[in-house]
């Protein structure tokens, strides 16, 4: 197996070399994005490295409760790693499970997942393509109903998702009661499509005001990164 060097962010690292989806753009960008207060209880579905996790627990310097749920045993490794160097371990909680399995004991301030998306995706590499394929492991269906049983009423969802789903998607929340907030559409690079769109849901009936939307360039036409991408992810990054 190929080592992977530690990928370093401001406050913690971030293991990779055994879980098949490394440190990518969508999961720092939700991560930033996503908005988090202290005290909450926090699930994240589908772990990988333990990424978002580690991220939330910086927004509010470890002051909340994080659970994360993984299927894949590579990922677990990592995220194991992960968790135990930071400073904030003690309040991350590692669920080696199935999430469409898993009993849980409690309900969720928030919940988040960069979840697999490329429904029907040709298996090329087995952990790949469970972390990449919602037909194989977990469905946005799956996802969205029961991720609205586990939020608490006045709690908030994030996620990730590609444009080409985003109907299907908002279609599924409102299906399991649950109303689109906010939105950050995203474009790889000035002159492109938007291809990406980070979502934050809420119960219905808990958000009376109109839809939050705007949209990110994540680099220039040079390839290097825009100033609203520095702004949001200054936190993180070492540069």
């Amino acid at each position: 197996m190929k080592h992977y060097k530690p990928f370093q962010f401001k406050q913690f690292s971030i293991e990779q070399s055994n879980a098949a989806m490394k440190v990518g753009t969508d999961s720092v960008l939700l991560g930033a994005w996503a908005k988090i207060n202290p005290k909450e209880r926090i699930l994240d579905i589908g772990t990988g490295t333990g990424i978002l996790p580690l991220m939330l627990a910086q927004k509010v310097n470890g002051d909340c409760q994080i659970d994360a749920i993984e299927i894949d045993s590579l990922a677990i490794i990592d995220a194991q790693i992960n968790f135990k160097n930071s400073k904030w371990s003690a309040r991350l909680n590692l669920i080696e499970n199935d999430f469409n399995l898993y009993k849980f004991s409690t309900s969720y301030d928030v919940i988040i997942s960069n979840p697999p998306f490329f429904e029907g995706l040709a298996p090329t590499h087995k952990s790949r393509s469970t972390a990449r394929n919602a037909s194989d492991k977990l469905s946005y269906k799956n996802l969205i109903s029961k991720a609205s049983q586990l939020l608490k009423k006045s709690g908030r969802m994030y996620l990730v998702i590609p444009i080409e789903n985003y109907d299907k998607v908002i279609q599924l929340a409102s299906n399991n009661g649950l109303e689109l907030k906010s939105k950050l559409s995203l474009r790889p690079k000035l002159g492109k499509a938007i291809n990406r769109v980070l979502i934050e849901l809420v119960k219905e009936g808990e958000f009376s005001g109109t839809l939050i939307s705007n949209e990110l360039i994540i680099r220039t036409e040079e390839n290097i990164y825009t100033y609203k991408h520095k702004l949001l992810t200054k936190g993180y990054y070492l540069q």
